[in-house]
């Protein structure tokens, strides 16, 4: 019908079209490893925001992204946080009820928004890059809702197997979340940290996957690429760890002690992979622990746990872990579980996870078929990992081990002192052993289980020794 009552009727409204923008820009190859903020002046009635990157010869020139909204993108107080897929992707897109991974999903505020550019790899030629930003129009309609996992799974204390380092579709890994479970399930892991690189948004959602049998524990994966990587573990699901700062900015300080303010810690991974990216160079001081097992075993492992002996004969008590570092399905160099890292708490929770890591009471293992306990005792005193056995003068150190499902292979008995025993594996069922060491007093007591090949298949966190001969000062060269 045309008319009412002789009036024409109202022509229907027209939408809106989207809004495309385009901003470009040259980075000189003297740039690597500096932050470029483009900004944006997003207009009010706007209900997504889309962003497509382009830059030639990707793979030798890597540009990194990221968006900030008009809260805030100061380094240090990134309030205005929307996502980060570093290197990962080339595009992006951020709604009220729905991101791209690696992004926070919410509304699209009117202001000025930063999309950041970070250079970590530049052709001597430098870069030219263009962004395409469109802004769409229209009403924003209904928030998202977080689902964060949740963090109990139970309250029976006991071992637990672990991964504490993995990457899905929210950073640069190949797999969803679902597919990283699944695969979890069937490891025959307990649980998983979640550690994205410098985004939360996976935390965010993680409770759409967790179950009585999976613990999924919130991290990130702090990502400073010129300086090194590290993970913030046992995060609850709306905390972001910003990464933009340097040695020299003694930022360090402040941001590891947010993370063990919330209960959770802070450990360096991967410290010497590669040698000439990422090598870490922050003060371990300011570090809970080390992974000092990431992936295949190899050289770099090799180093890394020199450096976690050594800080150990200082007197530091220092924790290490094991991890996939997961980014692909199985097979895998780094298959998710293997290696992982097996934790005594009090119950499957992240408090309980927390705890039994900052104690020390942790092992670490190349796969689920072995498993491993060690003791000390002195008299009637007796210790386990993590805990500090008080020795007299005369008494007699005894050390027992018990190794199960591992392969042919060496058990060595470490400490500050060096070696102190070695004994084969059983060529069949458990292998016990028990070491006396009535003529020696160490800092702490370890063990290595390794192949006839040298490649580790299982290594202990210490335990402590206290006695006259070990309460002698430390080593005045410290590690820093």
């Amino acid at each position: 019908m045309g008319s009412y009552l002789g009036l024409a009727a109202p022509a229907p409204a027209l939408a809106q079209a989207p809004v495309e923008l385009i901003r470009t820009g040259h980075v000189p190859a003297d740039s690597l490893y500096k932050l470029l903020y483009v900004p944006i002046e997003v207009p009010a009635g706007t209900r997504e925001i889309r962003v497509q990157e382009s830059y030639p010869h990707q793979g030798k020139n890597v540009l990194n992204m990221g968006i900030y909204d008009p809260r805030g993108h100061q380094a240090g107080h990134p309030r205005g946080f929307r996502g980060w897929s570093g290197g990962a992707k080339n595009e992006f897109f951020i709604n009220a009820q729905a991101a791209s991974t690696g992004y926070v999903p919410g509304p699209v505020g009117a202001g000025t928004w930063h999309v950041l550019l970070y250079p970590s790899t530049i052709e001597p030629a430098g870069l030219d890059w263009q962004l395409r930003v469109t802004l769409v129009p229209g009403a924003a309609g209904p928030a998202f809702q977080p689902t964060p996992a949740p963090a109990v799974a139970n309250d029976r204390p006991g071992w637990y197997q672990g991964d504490l380092h993995l990457h899905t579709l929210h950073s640069d890994g190949k797999r969803t979340q679902q597919e990283l479970v699944d695969e979890a399930s069937a490891q025959g892991l307990d649980f998983l940290i979640s550690t994205e690189h410098n985004t939360n948004s996976a935390n965010l959602s993680w409770g759409q996957y967790a179950s009585p049998k999976l613990l999924i524990i919130n991290g990130e994966e702090v990502t400073t690429t010129a300086f090194g990587h590290w993970n913030a573990l046992g995060l609850d699901a709306t905390t972001l760890l910003d990464w933009r700062y340097a040695p020299a900015d003694s930022a360090i300080a402040s941001a590891t002690a947010q993370v063990r303010a919330l209960g959770g810690l802070a450990i360096i991974n991967h410290p010497f992979f590669p040698d000439t990216v990422n090598r870490f160079r922050f003060g371990v001081r300011h570090f809970d622990g080390i992974e000092v097992w990431n992936g295949r075993w190899d050289a770099r492992n090799e180093r890394a746990l020199a450096w976690w002996d050594a800080l150990l004969r200082q007197g530091r008590p220092t924790l290490a872990v094991a991890a996939s570092d997961t980014h692909t399905a199985a097979p895998s160099p780094n298959q998710l579980g293997r290696p992982r890292t097996v934790v005594q708490a009090g119950g499957l929770s992240r408090t309980g996870i927390m705890q039994g890591l900052r104690r020390g009471r942790a092992y670490l293992v190349a796969d689920r078929l072995i498993s491993l306990t060690l003791t000390a005792q002195a008299g009637a005193a007796t210790a386990g990992l993590g805990d500090t056995l008080a020795v007299v003068a005369v008494q007699v150190i005894r050390v027992a081990f018990e190794l199960r499902g591992a392969p042919a292979g060496t058990i060595t008995l470490r400490s500050d002192l060096g070696v102190l025993a070695t004994n084969p594996v059983a060529a069949s069922g458990p292998t016990v052993v028990r070491w006396p060491l009535p003529n020696a007093h160490p800092r702490y007591l370890r063990v290595e289980v390794r192949t006839p090949q040298g490649a580790m298949l299982a290594l202990t966190n210490p335990i402590w020794v206290s006695s006259p001969a070990t309460r002698r000062p430390a080593s005045k060269k410290l590690i820093k």
